[in-house]
């Protein structure tokens, strides 16, 4: 009777036993999620500024001369990055101002001579970035971006003298490889000017887009 009673305790003490090893082993099981996510890394090629600080650039868009239309305008740029946010550039920019509508209604009348509506301007601007970002192609390109403002002065050709102009503008850049960039610009252009009788602050505003290299 003794050893029977002790087959059956041991019989449920191995079994009890079994049952303790085997919980870590379940608990182990129950912490692997129930969907594993099958991601997979994705190679980013993303466009910085080189090294070099100097960028020179083309562009080429429409400037609206006040009174005179609106007319093509194309020129150069050279940049230099004093910082990652601040910056300056040296403008320059060709244009032909066209006929006023007091010309168009007279007919023969002309206020300028060929030569004087050459349009012709120079500047120098001091720049910053205020919002730099990314844009994104499908999954493999991330290009850099910059939003920047600018202000600066110089001085215009026009109408037969040379004016002082104030400049004021806004530009989006962005970079398409390590040595060359996309930029667009919005610029205002403010001098005095004389020529219809009444002296007064001329607004010609200036929309542009154009490459630019860094070296």
């Amino acid at each position: 009777m003794e050893s029977w009673t002790q087959r059956i305790f041991l019989t449920l003490s191995g079994g009890s036993l079994l049952a303790l090893l085997s919980l870590p082993a379940l608990a182990a099981d129950d912490d692997k999620p129930l969907i594993e996510p099958d991601v997979r890394p994705q190679h980013v090629d993303e466009a910085l500024i080189d090294t070099e600080n100097f960028e020179l650039g083309a562009f080429a868009g429409v400037l609206n001369i006040e009174d005179f239309g609106s007319s093509f305008v194309w020129g150069g740029r050279l940049g230099y990055n004093l910082s990652e946010s601040f910056f300056m550039e040296a403008n320059i920019g060709f244009a032909e101002g066209g006929e006023t509508s007091f010309e168009t209604l007279a007919g023969n009348v002309q206020l300028l001579s060929d030569d004087d509506r050459e349009y012709t301007y120079y500047n120098v601007n001091f720049g910053y970035r205020v919002l730099p970002g990314e844009a994104f192609i499908g999954e493999s390109y991330a290009f850099n971006t910059n939003f920047y403002l600018v202000a600066g002065a110089g001085s215009t050709d026009f109408a037969g003298d040379n004016r002082f102009t104030w400049n004021v503008g806004m530009g989006y850049q962005i970079l398409l490889t390590d040595s060359l960039a996309l930029n667009f610009s919005a610029r205002e252009h403010m001098y005095q000017i004389d020529v219809l009788g009444e002296d007064k602050t001329a607004f010609n505003t200036e929309l542009s887009t154009g490459l630019s290299v860094f070296f």
